[in-house]
Parts: C-alpha cells; sequence; structure tokens
C-alpha cells in the first residue's frame, strides 16, 4: 500500500538521466555549434571596417556560451572546480554579450516593436530604452558573473584547505 501512494504521489513518470555517454555526445554536438557560430561571427567580421560596433561581432560571445555550455554538459560530474571554471567562463561570456548590446559602439534600439520609438526629439526613447534595458540585464549578467568567480575561488580555496588538513 506504501509503494503505491509514492507511485500516486510522484507520478507516473519516472526521471530518466542521460547515461554518460550521451552527455558527452549531446556536449559535442554543442560544442560544436558554438565553435560554428563563433567561426560564421569571425567570418562575417573579416570584411569590417569598424569590427567592434559591427553587429555581427555579437555572435563571437555567444558562440562562446554555446561551446562552453557544451564542455560543462559533456565533463563529468566529478570534474568539479574544471566545472565550475567553465561554468564561470560561459557566465562571463554571456554578460560580454549583454554588456556589447548595451554599452558597445552602434546604434541599439527596439524600433521594430515599440510604439513610442517613432517620437522625434532628442529623447529618440527606442534607443534610449533599448539602451535602458539591456543595461539592466548587463549589471545583472555582470553580478552573476562576479558570483560565479567567487564560487569557483571559494571552491579552489577549499580544495588547498583540505589537502592542508589532510597532509
Amino acid at each position: 500500500m506504501g509503494s503505491s501512494r509514492k507511485a500516486k504521489a510522484g507520478g507516473t513518470a519516472k526521471k530518466k538521466d542521460l547515461s554518460p555517454g550521451q552527455r558527452v555526445a549531446i556536449g559535442l554536438a554543442v560544442i560544436a555549434l558554438g565553435i560554428g557560430v563563433v567561426a560564421l561571427g569571425v567570418d562575417s567580421l573579416a570584411n569590417k571596417v569598424d569590427k567592434l560596433a559591427a553587429g555581427e561581432f555579437g555572435a563571437l560571445p555567444v558562440g562562446v556560451t554555446f561551446a562552453l555550455g557544451g564542455a560543462l554538459l559533456a565533463l563529468p560530474q566529478g570534474f568539479v572546480r574544471s566545472r565550475a571554471l567553465i561554468a564561470a567562463l560561459m557566465i562571463t561570456a554571456l554578460a560580454l554579450t549583454a554588456d556589447w548590446v548595451a554599452f558597445g559602439p552602434g546604434e541599439s534600439s527596439l524600433a521594430s516593436g515599440f510604439s513610442l520609438s517613432t517620437v522625434r526629439g532628442p529623447l529618440q526613447t527606442g534607443h534610449m530604452l533599448s539602451r535602458i534595458l539591456f543595461g539592466i540585464a548587463a549589471v545583472l549578467a555582470d553580478l552573476l558573473a562576479l558570483w560565479a568567480w567567487v564560487r569557483f575561488f571559494v571552491s579552489l580555496g577549499g580544495a588547498a584547505a583540505n589537502r592542508a588538513r589532510s597532509s
């Protein structure tokens, strides 16, 4: 009777985890996707005069984020410090994307979907609104990246303290 209650409370669908081989295969596919995005971004930037102001520049940290996410998926759970480093790098690459959109050169606007974007004058609400929204997202992403780096360095310190205690 107790087991039937557990089955009813837990639902009938069982959670299936990926096997290590499946995780590695999917991780490698995502790494290849990320490298492909970076390669396309670099190729499209080759003929640009102002590479930092080009919209294609934003593809570089996005591709790096995908590649690092694939590496995080492919790496076994036991590699804690390596996974923490990859996670911190991945979050930093994502934060760099938001930083580039918010604070980078070039025009950034929400002109296609925001009704006040046609207002003329010194405010240019579409441009200003997108900078504000992406600026908020960039600051939050930067704080998340900072937290990831702090966690990584704390994990390094904890490992060093454990080694010192064991010797």
